[in-house]
């Protein structure tokens, strides 16, 4: 319930706002310190091929800023390289398909945010000792 629970920190005391719904679209500034934030509000798409961003016209804007934090995640693993050549099967998110930790091929594991998704470090780390467990069990079945 955490992500649902409207929590105000020392910040928000402080007068920080909150702003929901908005892309960075851009920062500027010189060499290398960034003076501005440049933004715009934007929704969230569902298309047969995953979510999309799109950028709300009209709703641009930029906030004075010394310092900027990137945060950054994915949507799911790259679908070229391994996964395409090796044709695993991707569940509806574009996650690798498993089940008891074997992808679609048998011969091949999977684990971490190839399978969750983008996650908390400490359930790709417990999935991937999970994961290991099941390819030792796998391996022990193979003798």
């Amino acid at each position: 319930m955490w992500p649902r629970i409207m929590r105000a920190s020392s910040s928000h005391e402080e007068g920080c706002e909150r702003m929901w719904g908005v892309k960075t679209t851009k920062l500027s500034g010189a060499e290398t310190s960034v003076s501005e934030l440049h933004g715009c509000q934007a929704e969230w798409i569902k298309t047969p091929r995953g979510w999309n961003i799109k950028e709300i016209e009209g709703t641009g804007f930029s906030i004075k800023t010394d310092l900027v934090i990137l945060v950054m995640g994915f949507l799911h693993v790259k679908h070229e390289g391994l996964v395409k050549e090796l044709k695993l099967k991707l569940d509806e998110n574009g996650n690798i398909l498993v089940s008891n930790f074997q992808s679609s091929r048998p011969d091949v594991f999977a684990a971490g945010d190839t399978v969750l998704g983008a996650s908390l470090v400490a359930k790709a780390i417990d999935n991937g000792r999970k994961t290991a467990d099941g390819i030792d069990k796998w391996l022990m079945d193979k003798k």
